[in-house]
C-alpha cells in the first residue's frame, strides 16, 4: 500500500467520524466575541475563539478548517479540549 492510498483511507475515515456538538452558555458565548473582537488579543486566541464559535453555531471541521485555514485535525483537537472541559467551564460560571 503507498502512502497516498493510506492517507486517502484515513481522509475518509476522517470524514466519518462524527464533530462533538459545541453548546455555549450565553457568558460563554459572549467573552468568545468579545476575544474575537479585542483588538489586541493574541491572533492564536482570536483564531481558537472563532473556531469555537463556529463549533458551536453548527458547522463542520471540515468547514470551519477552510475558513479559518487550520488544518482539520486542529480543528478536531480544539472541539473536543472545548467538549472535554465544559464541565469545568459550567462550574467556574457559577461561582
Amino acid at each position: 500500500m503507498c502512502f497516498n492510498e493510506t492517507n486517502g483511507r484515513i481522509s475518509k475515515l476522517m470524514s466519518m467520524i462524527k464533530a462533538l456538538p459545541i453548546n455555549l452558555s450565553n457568558l460563554q458565548k459572549t467573552v468568545l466575541q468579545q476575544i474575537v473582537r479585542g483588538t489586541t488579543n493574541p491572533y492564536r486566541l482570536v483564531r481558537r475563539a472563532k473556531l469555537i464559535l463556529a463549533a458551536a453555531s453548527g458547522e463542520s471541521n471540515s468547514s470551519i478548517s477552510r475558513r479559518l485555514e487550520l488544518d482539520r485535525v486542529q480543528v478536531r483537537q480544539w472541539r473536543s479540549r472545548w467538549f472535554e472541559e465544559r464541565e469545568k467551564l459550567s462550574a467556574a460560571e457559577e461561582q
